[in-house]
């Protein structure tokens, strides 16, 4: 028998609240003007722009430079349009670039490539700034408020390649030719700034609260990662952004040679890794990016392929190296000193001098295969990797994140994805009991439309044979598909799944219900719950056994009140 209506100890926060191919890259570090994204594709970006992002990136301006990469779908076609968006202390400027041959004849202007390609427009690119720059300027308003009203904006016209003459359509002031754009594109900034602060006087300052609210706003619309958005795709269908905290950490691993990345489950470290390993490829390096699963290294392979990223296991993997960056996921596991050993093979200039970046999760799952060893972890830190945190929890629901610390005791940082729907606890007496219980919960899965792709069986056990899901009725009509590396490599394909604890690490879906559990007193039990509990980004159910059900009650109680302060951080 089963109840959804637990007794304590499983309750939920609000219950106890209320009862108490590789393609060669151009990358420049900029000296003041910040620029997102760091690093252009040459196949992505006319020639022009490129020029006009190097001449920006090595400008002695002092702010954020915006380029427009990649967004032929973006929800704001204007904006989308927009080749760089400039925010300075006291101005944003629109950048358009018009690159070759540019003509105008009749009011029809002609725009001439390199190649002799050309197009023409009755629109040319001063009237086609202006209209880009106001909605620009409409978009923030309505998303930021009228706060935005304060704000000046204005306009630049780059042709880097001829010299178009003086106009009655514009003001000199708001065009760069190729004869001031070899003089330097920072005077042609300031001087388009000049011009249009003097056309708004009363416009105020832009302070650092606008400005990171700015950032906030634009940056995703500019910097979407290819990798998250494809993610996206196959699990949401809807955009996945890059947060605030990865993005920073991208930039400190672009810093740094060295860097160990450490956060809880959800927080988005394999998906960090991917995005490091796809970005440094793309800057022309041979990159590797290894773990120790086989299971997760055939996900993040389909997640890489035709960057030109190699992705191995460890164990699998033959030393074809020295690379020029490695990435490790999942680090903790490989925290020996045999595999550290087998790894440096790898690394152009070793541990000491090689360019290498870990992301390890030191909570339950540090010792998951039972061979970490803290020497080895200390023997890495000895080089003096500069250490980074991921604290927000961007895969958990709030009640999801608060179940999973309240039974482990593990930091599963902030959780940013909002509140879901309540953590169900079935009791289950036996096996076939707990066989009836699950059968329940999946078919009121099938009345509320969720799909079979969409949910996730994970068993502690781990042993199919004996396992409450293999008398299953969709296990019977084959419905049910245990987790392989094929299957990895194909996540999370078009039917239901099953995995063990072991295998599903580094993987998540929208709904996982955990099953077989046996026993959660020994430390390896305990490390196989912390993975499994953390799987889901929407719905979670976990069948209890009396087994287990009596230390489940000591470890919440343990745990409980940590987790409400964390629950309620998150709600803050």
């Amino acid at each position: 028998m089963y109840s959804k209506s637990m007794t304590p100890p499983f309750k939920s926060a609000r219950q106890i609240q209320t009862s108490g191919t590789m393609i060669v890259t151009l990358r420049i570090r900029s000296r003041s003007l910040r620029m997102v994204p760091t690093e252009l594709g040459i196949d992505e970006v006319t020639s022009s722009e490129r020029r006009v992002f190097e001449s920006l990136a090595s400008s002695g301006v002092r702010g954020t430079a915006l380029h427009s990469l990649n967004l032929p779908e973006h929800a704001y076609k204007r904006t989308g349009e927009l080749d760089f968006v400039i925010v300075l202390d006291d101005i944003v400027l629109v950048v358009e670039v018009k690159g070759g041959q540019v003509s105008c004849h009749d009011r029809v202007w002609t725009y001439r490539d390199r190649a002799g390609n050309h197009r023409t427009s009755h629109e040319g690119p001063f009237k086609q700034a202006q209209s880009g720059m106001y909605a620009l300027r409409d978009r923030l308003r309505e998303r930021l408020g009228q706060i935005v009203n304060d704000v000046a904006f204005g306009f630049l016209i780059v042709t880097p390649d001829v010299d178009i003459p003086s106009g009655f359509e514009w003001a000199e002031e708001t065009y760069c030719g190729r004869g001031a754009y070899n003089r330097g594109i920072d005077k042609a900034i300031q001087r388009a700034r000049s011009y249009w602060l003097a056309k708004e006087p009363r416009r105020f300052s832009i302070d650092s609260s606008l400005n990171s609210r700015l950032m906030n706003d634009l940056r995703p619309s500019f910097d979407q990662s290819p990798l998250l958005d494809a993610r996206a795709s196959a699990l949401d269908a809807s955009m996945v952004r890059l947060t605030d905290e990865q993005y920073s950490r991208l930039d400190l691993i672009s810093d740094e040679p060295r860097v160990i990345c450490n956060g809880g489950a959800g927080t988005g470290k394999t998906f960090l890794a991917a995005e490091v390993a796809r970005r440094q490829a793309l800057a022309g390096r041979r990159v590797l990016l290894t773990c120790r699963s086989r299971v997760l290294a055939a996900f993040v392979q389909q997640l890489l392929a035709g960057t030109g990223v190699d992705v191995k296991a460890v164990e699998e993997s033959t030393v074809a190296g020295p690379y020029d960056v490695l990435v490790v996921d999942e680090a903790q596991d490989v925290m020996t000193f045999d595999m550290l050993d087998h790894l440096e093979k790898a690394i152009d200039g070793g541990w000491a001098d090689g360019q290498w970046v870990m992301f390890l999760d030191q909570n339950a799952q540090a010792h998951f295969y039972g061979d970490f060893d803290p020497d080895a972890l200390g023997y890495i830190d000895s080089f003096r990797p500069v250490r980074a945190a991921l604290k927000f929890n961007c895969r958990n629901t709030r009640e999801i994140a608060f179940q999973t610390r309240a039974y482990t005791g593990a930091d599963t940082g902030v959780a940013t994805a909002g509140a879901g729907p309540e953590v169900v606890f079935a009791k289950v007496a036996d096996k076939e009991a707990e066989t009836a219980a699950l059968e329940g919960h999946l078919r009121s899965l099938r009345e509320n439309d969720v799909r079979p792709e969409n949910i996730t069986i994970v068993s502690l056990r781990g042993d199919w044979e004996s396992s409450a899901a293999k008398n299953l009725r969709d296990t019977r009509k084959g419905r049910v598909r245990r987790l392989t590396t094929t299957g990895a490599a194909e996540w999370p394909g078009k039917s239901m799944t099953w995995a063990s604890a072991v295998d599903i690490k580094g993987l998540e879906n929208r709904f996982v219900c955990v099953i077989d559990i046996d026993s959660v007193v020994s430390e390896l039990e305990a490390n196989l719950l912390y993975v499994a509990l953390s799987r889901p980004r929407a719905g979670l159910w976990v069948a209890v056994s009396p087994s287990a059900e009596n230390h489940l009650n000591y470890l919440f109680k343990k745990h409980g009140i940590s987790a409400l302060e964390a629950y309620q951080k998150a709600k803050a």
